[in-house]
């Protein structure tokens, strides 16, 4: 088995929070990547949902967390695009979903991957299961 999360919940883990599922691989998609990055990046504030967990930790913690987000550890797997165009391309023909969701999609499927998300998204999760991807919503 294979975990894949989204951004905030990879936000969590870079912070120090264990991952969904422990002792199974770890992924993240490239835009959940870049879209925590653009929000911890950009942030001097605490005013976002994904900047402002890695803001409010003390200075020290902060730092860590952001080196981790800077260079992902080795455990936090991300596919590219050169493996996922291909199955993005076929899984299209399916389903319409925006490009975040086609990504997620495709790495689901490309890494026969459970799916995690911090907040539900209706039709993800329904073409996540008609692609018999188990998909869990975390509160």
């Amino acid at each position: 088995m294979t975990q894949l999360i989204d951004d905030q919940l990879l936000g969590a883990v870079l912070r120090g929070s264990p991952p969904p599922q422990r002792d199974v691989p770890l992924y993240t998609t490239g835009y959940f990547y870049v879209r925590l990055c653009q929000a911890v990046l950009a942030s001097s504030t605490a005013a976002g949902v994904l900047s402002s967990p890695f803001n409010s930790l003390p200075h020290e913690l902060r730092e860590r967390a952001t080196s981790a987000l800077l260079e992902l550890p080795e455990e936090i797997g991300l596919v590219s695009l050169r493996e996922l165009g291909p199955v993005i391309g076929q899984l299209r023909v399916r389903h319409d979903l925006n490009i975040l969701g086609m990504e997620v999609l495709a790495a689901a499927v490309y890494l026969e991957a459970d799916v995690y998300l911090s907040a539900s998204s209706p039709r993800l999760e329904e073409a996540l299961r008609r692609e018999s991807r188990p998909v869990e919503v975390l509160a």
